[in-house]
């Protein structure tokens, strides 16, 4: 009913006040092709905090959204997820992403294929019985 119903979603999104709301809003403005909301928006969240998950994460999207030169460095903030967290199915969809746009099609594909792997984990651990 509401899909893809992005105004909707802004009115109860836009008064902000935490870096989730903040970092929806990037994405929310990304998804409406307004690059330059987006980077209002994450203007915000660097004044708040520039050091962030959050704040690096919508920094990463904004950068695979302008493409271009701007690949590499989201590529780099991926890939700085990867060293400091452990390996989910989001950092290696954004690493992979990125060298899709670089060309680099069979380190995606591997990445790619380590994402599909580790949502089977997933869906076992989650769909073992409890032992009781």
């Amino acid at each position: 009913m509401h899909e893809e119903d992005y105004n909707e979603a802004l009115k109860h999104t836009h008064a902000g006040g935490t870096m989730d709301l903040h970092a929806l809003n990037v994405q929310i403005f990304i998804k409406m092709y307004r690059a330059d909301y987006a980077e209002k928006q994450l203007r915000v969240m660097q004044q708040i905090d520039e050091d962030h998950t959050l704040t690096q994460l919508a920094s990463a999207w904004l950068n695979l959204a302008a493409g271009g030169s701007k690949i590499p460095e989201a590529y780099l903030i991926f890939q700085d997820f990867s060293d400091k967290y452990p390996m989910t199915c989001l950092i290696l969809n954004g690493k992979a992403v990125c060298c899709m746009q670089m060309g680099n099609f069979d380190e995606a594909e591997t990445l790619l294929l380590e994402a599909l792997n580790q949502g089977f984990r997933w869906i076992g651990i989650c769909l073992k019985p409890s032992m009781a």
